[in-house]
């Protein structure tokens, strides 16, 4: 039986990862233990029933007993998480579900790489469109070649953020919100990359500014010659998840599920078919996560997560991001 270790319990944590773990619980064919949090300051506000609280991760493991049963939650800002991860792979903790993004910096994701490989981690990290049912279909759709082979991927992830940009320090950058889940799902479908431009805007409401939270733009050329556009905008009046695949005969438009209440995804095929479908990505990567450690799940390829984390950090690095201050 394993046993679930959420570290953090803000909103990601107390909110997304416990309501999945009760989801999860339900499901046949899983059985999993009670599930242990960590945070000296939980966010009392959420749902934290049957949830026994620790301050430390020492605390608990030690509540926990054997590490090899215990899948870690790492919902923690990015900025601690390398040595949060240290500390429990030292602990004997080796399966950890990451939040995005799983590196801020190019030293840090080496460091990430080498403590997997000498720690033998198997890290799956919370970018769960490659868990969905619509990346499934998109896959087959470039690998089987109906409509030609792929030649660009535009990505569009708007969402409005205005409180949580102004009133907490989770992020520095809107590159490290939504960017991260595009990432992944173009590394996913068109290979390694690289970025050709980064570009962040400021965030503005009266006369308080956060710089670089208003939203992000990339552009990157893959590999094979795959042209690649990704925005965020986090001043948007409305919601949208979606990815427009160019063909060489046709192009296709995804649309992923916007938020909590509703987990449908739809499918957009030449001709105006529109398949539309229940896709919960998050529970999916759960099962995934918690399911066989010889799982080849795109959700588990730390290839592709590797790379997408590589990407954010050549977008982050000083220099090669354009601000937008207006």
């Amino acid at each position: 039986m394993l046993q679930p270790l959420v570290i953090g319990l803000g909103r990601s944590g107390a909110g997304l990862h416990l309501k999945a773990l009760r989801e999860l619980a339900r499901s046949p064919g899983f059985r999993i233990g009670p599930v242990i949090g960590c945070d000296p300051y939980p966010d009392t506000a959420r749902d934290l029933s049957g949830v026994t609280l620790t301050t430390s991760p020492a605390e608990a493991l030690r509540a926990l007993g054997d590490p090899a049963s215990v899948v870690a939650h790492v919902c923690t800002p990015p900025q601690s998480r390398l040595p949060l991860l240290r500390e429990l792979a030292g602990h004997g903790v080796r399966r950890m579900l990451v939040e995005k993004p799983l590196a801020l910096s190019a030293a840090e994701l080496d460091a990430l790489r080498e403590l997997r490989r000498h720690a033998g981690l198997r890290i799956a990290v919370v970018t769960h469109w490659l868990a969905s049912e619509l990346t499934a279909r998109l896959t087959r759709l470039v690998t089987g070649r109906l409509y030609g082979p792929l030649l660009a991927i535009t990505v569009e992830q708007h969402k409005p953020r205005f409180t949580k940009s102004l009133t907490t320090s989770a992020h520095h950058s809107a590159l490290e919100v939504e960017i991260p889940h595009a990432l992944a799902l173009v590394v996913h479908l068109a290979g390694p990359a690289r970025v050709l431009r980064a570009h962040c805007a400021d965030l503005r409401v009266g006369r308080q500014r956060r710089p670089d939270l208003g939203g992000a733009e990339l552009t990157l050329h893959h590999d094979n010659g795959v042209r690649t556009a990704i925005r965020s905008d986090l001043t948007a009046p409305v919601r949208r998840r979606s990815a427009v695949l160019e063909f060489r005969d046709a192009e296709v438009t995804a649309h992923f599920p916007v938020g909590e209440d509703d987990d449908h995804a739809q499918l957009v095929l030449p001709g105006g078919e529109r398949q539309i479908f229940r896709d919960d990505a998050f529970l999916a990567l759960f099962r995934t996560a918690y399911g066989p450690l010889t799982d080849g799940s795109p959700a588990l390829d730390f290839t592709v997560a590797a790379e997408a984390a590589r990407l954010l950090c050549e977008a982050r690095a000083p220099g090669s991001t354009e601000r937008v201050t207006a």
